[in-house]
């Protein structure tokens, strides 16, 4: 029949890729499993990524009545609003699933097919009953049922059915065209629905996985003649590699992975064949019955087989407390024997070249017997019965019973580990300079044989010695017989009893007189049968020795197990960090399970291979960094006490000291504390460094890298939950005196400690070689802008999560904490805390002092509180504010928009009835107090909004302003170069700009240039943007605006009076809930967003109304200006900060209000 995995062979070419697809699709399921959006997890859409969402998670009972559904959708308002959100976020995660889910059905389809085409006979030569004859073909059909069986189980263990309904119901709605493109949808859902029960939680439902199992079945007879093949052969002929009938669960481990899961289509034999299920368990699990699954999925076969009578028959006759109590014993002393046998072969200097040549069998015999007792013990301390684990876990020694703790099994496995590395080692060496040895170790031999030949010719100078035709032809005759000598694998057994004839006749030769009489020609003799040695030696380093090895040493049945030792190891590492060098030994050894999914994605060559790869790899390197996470976090608290001592006890040494001071100053014993916790840190460091670089996978993990990365991680930490739990402030606080206290007093104890920790690090980078300044900057500037990124999905459609977060990191994880009230992070609260401390009802602001006071003076927010900001969350943190304020005022402007075309349009009528009144503004109109007064009464109900709105986005603008001011200080303060380069480029852009709309044919970088976009985000950071001059967002104009402005000014310019103590309008009674400055600033900002067009009309109508209101006052004869009434003083000083605000020249106010008037209402509030 030929190679089954040749190219040209059809059968065996198609069920090897069914075979690759298989793994494929597993890994694709294991990481999906971790990206789940909790809105489909959870019940009620929960907090974080589902909150909002829950209102559109749909199970199957959607295909009942989806109209019903579609229609409750439509007709609420709040899910409606957030739809589009959902679908923009989700759409590609849905895909993802789907496709997943899709493909677990075309596996089954193509599987299907193919036996139905080796059972009709497509493939010629080839049978359901040949095909299992053969090693491959056999290999691979078990091995296709398989994957397909796990597929199942793994699907229900991590993506429950309710998960299942819900993505697939969700990406019928929201995925463009997928009711009539999705073909297979009916198959997906017979698949995917829902069986009622997640597994771990609750009593299993009888007939579970039977009943799963039998959704997309397989054909009978294959189940049948596959399990059959795997009951009576050693399918994977691993007899080589356990040839001790005791180790026979060990040796058919990866079978009885396959049985069980193929078990599941034959559902009769578990429930009703006796016989059956006792040959079963008497050929796999006769002394285990926790196995892994599929890559470390741990199964306890006396929970899994609780509803079947045959199988739970059948493991009752071994799975008893006595069988246990001996098999645990068993397994103690192997243990003991082993560590023993470990602690003699891992003894300096003994594992040479020659040693390991000369004890091949012992040596792989003992790794056997390790890794025999390894699995047995580590794989049954999961046992549910709670009489088999106190058993197994027993620590009292009350029984006893020996006691094994965990301490002994990671003892065992990390000399084991480091045994099977440095004789994996020793043998590649030798197999790459296998043929070099032989080669060298023939021609000295042969060359030796020539030298004696000719020696016995007596013709050699000083030789005195007979020609002896008899010897000259013999040792002739034995140097072309070494030379014919073959190191080929095919010759391996003749060239073995060649040298060993040859190694008799040297010692027989030595018999005659003139040989053994001549000590020169016995140590050439010598020299000779030890080179002979050497070449049996060189003949014995086979590949195999290395196959034997990696199938011993196998570890993946323990990828969930080694999890549970994971304390153990830190504790180890804590006490010695040299045990760091071992843990590379244990890492490799986890490297194994890249073997089960990769071999066969490799042998069909599937793009597939890279990406399965690197998933493994990253889950192996994830586990490498869970185990040295131990050696930052015990470095940064001996860096606490480090800081502690450089803080608070050390004196800070003057420029000049005295002769009488120096041993005062000198403090010995808190030097010495200190040197001592520098020594421990350079110990920790050492240890992890010690460790080479490692291929783990496709992954190379440098020590270097995995010791910063961890620093990191822990600096995180620290810092993160320092911010989370220190920036937290009570919500029932509305007295802003009191609140700026609490916000002083919390800022001032975060700065304490970010400073503290940027000390740690910085004292700690010359003893591990890291540049600590920098990566506490690049830390701090993440964490930041993590949680500023997170608090701006409440008003982003599309939210940005963990899985596509640009800051977010597996190696280095920024911890997530629950929300508080309406912020979800420390960032959304210090936002939250001052709007709360310059809210406009109850404070000031001040221009000319720049900051909020209350009216007694007292100051609530200056530039002190946003210097205190930066100490503690930095310039990235200012910089965060900065965005979160900015989408708050986007979020106001959007409101008022809505406000506008909802509420405001009834009054389209009255507002153009007023304009065409009003028009034009040059002129004033008849009766202004009448008409002002009746307009301002009809739209009295639209006040209030729009003071709302215009308070918050001048607040918000008013602390972007200081934020900014305070950016731009420590930028030109601290990288006054980079400040300048950027002020430059934004004037040379902005003049290219205008260049170019003024002559189109210079050229402007294009939107698809990131040019502008880097430059404005640069500019952001360096304090060099005007937030007042900033244009928020794009609109179509909105008709009446100015007219609905001039009369919001008519309404409350009376409530101002004009102090001059904070040189602004503040609010006339304490009631009123207004203050001047952020009015103006509120408004300015809102014309902003208009055509330049809507501010000089507000200026005009504002202009017109002092003007028209003056001339009703003044009639023929004049009046003092003192004597006009508030509103209009108020209304000019009004207009004039408007102008300053928008930066509309003072010429363009003098237009629409008279010069000396504006110059008098000035002067005279000065």
């Amino acid at each position: 029949m030929g190679d089954l995995l040749a190219q040209d062979n059809l059968c065996g070419g198609t069920l090897l890729r069914i075979v690759s697809r298989g793994s494929s699709i597993i890994a694709e399921m294991l990481r999906l499993k971790d990206n789940v959006p909790e809105c489909f997890r959870e019940e009620g859409g929960g907090e974080g990524e589902g909150k909002g969402f829950a209102g559109l998670m749909f199970d199957f009972t959607y295909w009942k009545s989806p109209e019903d559904y579609e229609t409750k959708v439509n007709e609420s308002d709040a899910l409606s609003s957030v739809e589009d959100a959902f679908q923009q976020t989700f759409t590609q995660t849905l895909d993802r699933f789907y496709t997943l889910f899709s493909s677990i059905v075309k596996y089954h389809e193509d599987l299907t097919k193919f036996l139905q085409d080796l059972d009709e006979g497509y493939f010629i030569q080839y049978t359901l009953d040949n095909l299992l004859q053969d090693t491959t073909g056999k290999q691979l059909l078990c091995e296709s049922l398989y994957l397909y069986g796990s597929m199942l189980l793994l699907m229900e263990r991590h993506l429950h059915g309710r998960v299942r309904e819900k993505i697939i119901v969700a990406h019928y709605r929201y995925t463009p065209s997928a009711s009539g493109a999705l073909d297979d949808i009916d198959k997906v859902c017979k698949l995917c629905r829902s069986t009622n029960y997640i597994p771990g939680q609750g009593e299993k439902p009888r007939k579970y996985e039977e009943k799963l199992f039998k959704r997309l079945p397989l054909p009978k007879y294959t189940v049948k003649a596959v399990i059959g093949r795997l009951l009576s052969d050693d399918v994977y002929l691993r007899a080589k590699a356990f040839p001790d009938p005791e180790h026979r669960s060990t040796r058919l481990q990866n079978q009885a992975s396959q049985l069980y899961v193929i078990l599941y289509f034959a559902p009769d034999m578990l429930k009703s064949d006796d016989r059956g299920m006792r040959e079963v368990v008497d050929r796999y699990f006769n002394d285990n019955w926790i196995i892994s699954m599929y890559m470390g999925t741990v199964v306890d076969l006396s929970v899994e087989w609780a509803n079947y009578e045959s199988a739970v028959k059948a493991l009752n006759n071994t799975l008893t407390a006595k069988n246990v109590r001996i098999f645990h014993v068993e397994n103690a002393k192997l243990l003991s024997s082993c560590m023993s046998d470990l602690k003699n072969y891992l003894t300096d200097g003994l594992l040479t070249d020659q040693f390991v040549l000369d004890n091949t069998d012992d040596i792989l015999n003992c790794v056997r017997r390790c890794n025999v007792a390894i699995r047995w013990r580590i794989m049954h301390r999961k046992t549910n019965d709670k009489k088999l684990k106190e058993i197994i876990c027993d620590t009292s020694n009350k029984s006893n019973n020996p006691v094994v703790l965990d301490t002994h099994v990671v003892t065992v496995l990390l000399n084991a580990s480091q045994l099977e590395m440095k004789v994996k080692e020793i043998f590649r060496r030798l197999l790459e300079a296998k043929t070099e040895k032989w080669d060298t170790c023939k021609e000295q031999a042969r060359g030796r044989m020539q030298e004696l030949s000719e020696y016995f010719t007596g013709e050699k100078a000083l030789t005195r010695v007979e020609r002896d035709e008899g010897l000259m032809t013999w040792f002739s005759g034995m140097a072309n017989e070494i030379n014919s000598l073959s190191i080929e694998d095919s010759q391996a057994t003749v060239t073995g009893r060649k040298i060993q004839h040859c190694v008799q006749a040297l010692e027989d030769v030595e018999q005659f007189d003139v040989i053994d009489t001549n000590l020169s020609i016995k140590a050439f003799l010598k020299d000779t049968r030890d080179l002979l040695y050497q070449m049996v030696r060189a003949v014995n380093i086979k590949t195999s020795v290395l196959n034997v090895i990696e199938i011993c040493a196998d570890f993946s049945y323990a990828w969930e197990v080694m999890l549970d030792y994971v304390p153990v190891l830190h504790d180890r590492v804590k006490a010695d960090p040299s045990t760091v060098v071992l843990l590379r030994a244990l890492f490799l050894k986890l490297a194994s399970i890249l073997d089960i999914p990769i071999i066969r994605i490799m042998q069909c060559e599937s793009p597939d291979a890279l990406s399965v790869a690197e998933y493994y790899s990253n889950e192996l390197v994830a586990f490498l960094r869970k185990v040295m996470e131990i050696i930052p976090i015990s470095v940064f608290k001996i860096l606490t006490n480090i800081v502690v001592i450089k803080e608070r006890h050390l004196k800070p040494l003057p420029v000049r000291l005295e002769v009488d001071l120096t041993k005062d100053y000198a403090q010995g014993n808190e030097r010495y504390e200190l040197a001592k916790l520098t020594h421990q840190v350079s110990i920790f460091t050492e240890g992890i460094l010690a460790m080479e670089k490692t291929l783990l996978g496709v992954i190379q993990v440098d020590p270097r890298a995995i010791l910063e990365d961890g620093l990191r991680s822990e600096l995180v930490r620290q810092m993160a939950t320092a911010m989370d739990s220190v920036l937290r402030w009570p919500t029932d606080v509305t007295n802003p005196a009191a609140s700026q206290a609490a916000v002083v007093k919390s800022l001032t104890a975060l700065g304490n400690r970010v400073n503290g920790y940027r000390l740690a690090i910085e004292y700690i980078q010359d003893y591990c070689d890291l540049a600590g300044l920098k990566m506490w900057q690049a830390e701090l500037a993440r964490i930041t802008s993590y949680n500023t990124e997170q608090e701006s999905n409440r008003y982003l459609q599309k939210k940005i999560y963990d899985g596509q977060s640009r800051f977010q990191s597996r190696a280095i994880p920024i911890p997530r904490f629950s929300p508080i009230d309406s912020a979800n992070n420390f960032m959304g609260r210090t936002v939250t805390a001052l709007l709360r401390m310059t809210d406009a009802s109850t404070t000031i602001y001040s221009p000319e002092c720049g900051g909020w006071y209350l009216a007694s003076g007292q100051e609530v927010c200056g530039i002190s509180t946003i210097s205190m900001l930066r100490k503690s969350i930095g310039i990235p943190g200012l910089t965060g504010l900065y965005k979160l304020l900015s989408f708050r005022i986007v979020n106001e402007l959007q409101t008022f928009q809505k406000f506008f075309t909802t509420t405001v349009r009834p009054y389209a009528i009255l507002l153009e009835q007023v304009r065409d009144t009003l028009y034009p503004t040059f002129q004033n109109p008849l009766e202004p107090a009448r008409l002002y007064t009746a307009a301002t009464k009809k739209t009295e109900k639209l006040m209030l909004p729009i003071l709302t709105c215009l308070r918050r986005v001048g607040q918000c603008q008013l602390l972007l302003k200081m934020i900014s001011a305070e950016i731009h200080f420590r930028s030109k303060l601290d990288a006054n170069l980079m400040h300048s380069a950027l002020a430059n480029l934004s004037d040379s852009l902005v003049n290219d700009v205008r260049a170019h709309y003024r002559d189109p044919s210079k050229p402007i970088p294009k939107e698809s240039n990131p040019l502008l976009p880097s430059v404005t985000t640069l500019l952001t950071a360096s304090g060099l943007e005007d937030p007042l001059s900033k244009v928020y967002m794009t609109t179509d104009p909105l008709e009446g605006l100015p007219v609905l402005f001039l009369l919001f000014t008519c309404s409350y310019v009376s409530k101002f009076q004009y102090d001059l103590n904070f040189g602004t309008l503040v609010r006339s009674k304490a009631s009123y809930p207004l203050d001047g400055w952020p009015v103006v600033v509120g408004m300015s900002t809102l014309l902003k967003q208009f055509h330049p067009s809507y501010s000089s009309e507000v200026l005009a109508y504002i202009g017109q109304f002092v003007r028209s209101t003056v001339q009703g006052m003044l009639g023929l004869d004049g009046v003092k200006v003192a004597s006009l009434p508030k509103e209009v003083v108020n209304a000019v000083v009004f207009a004039n900060l408007l102008s300053e605000v928008g930066k509309i020249g003072k010429a363009k106010l003098f237009e629409y209000v008279p010069q000396y008037l504006v110059e008098t209402v000035c002067k005279v509030g000065q």
